[in-house]
């Protein structure tokens, strides 16, 4: 192997063993204990859920999964660059985004420590929760 081939196997080794640290940093900082989350569901200024939840869960889109596959909500999403992305929550109806009204789904936390460190809630698959931690997901219109 010449310099520059063993720089470039060195660089792709090193983004490797990288994504691995954090991969393994965010594994170890995850809370899977017991904990209990306020979960809301806003539509047309309308609270049709407003509940804690006991989950063991460690990020908010396994919490959100978990209540849609024991049925107390209903959850449509799909999975983005960005992660988790919601296109329609409910409990007895399904309330979905509508592109053309400019309607769609938002979250927030004012208690959640990455929420309010950074002023915005991230991606649900990245933003780990905490024992008393509140959400308020409302079907929002933008214009």
């Amino acid at each position: 192997m010449n310099k520059k081939t063993k720089r470039i196997f060195g660089a792709i080794i090193g983004l490797i063993l990288v994504i691995f640290a954090i991969f393994g940093w965010r594994t170890m900082n995850a809370d899977h204990g017991k904990k209990d989350i306020i979960i809301q569901i806003i539509v047309n200024d309308a609270v049709i859920y407003d509940n804690t939840v006991d989950t063991n869960a460690a990020t908010l889109a396994e919490l959100l999964k978990e209540m849609a596959e024991s049925g107390e909500i209903q959850l449509h999403y799909q999975n983005s660059t960005y992660g988790m992305y919601i296109q329609g929550m409910g409990t007895s109806e399904l309330y979905t985004e509508n592109t053309s009204e400019k309607k769609y789904w938002t979250y927030s936390s004012e208690n959640n420590v990455q929420c309010t460190k950074a002023g915005f809630c991230d991606s649900a698959d990245n933003l780990l929760i905490a024992d008393g931690d509140s959400f308020v997901f409302t079907l929002t219109s933008f214009e």
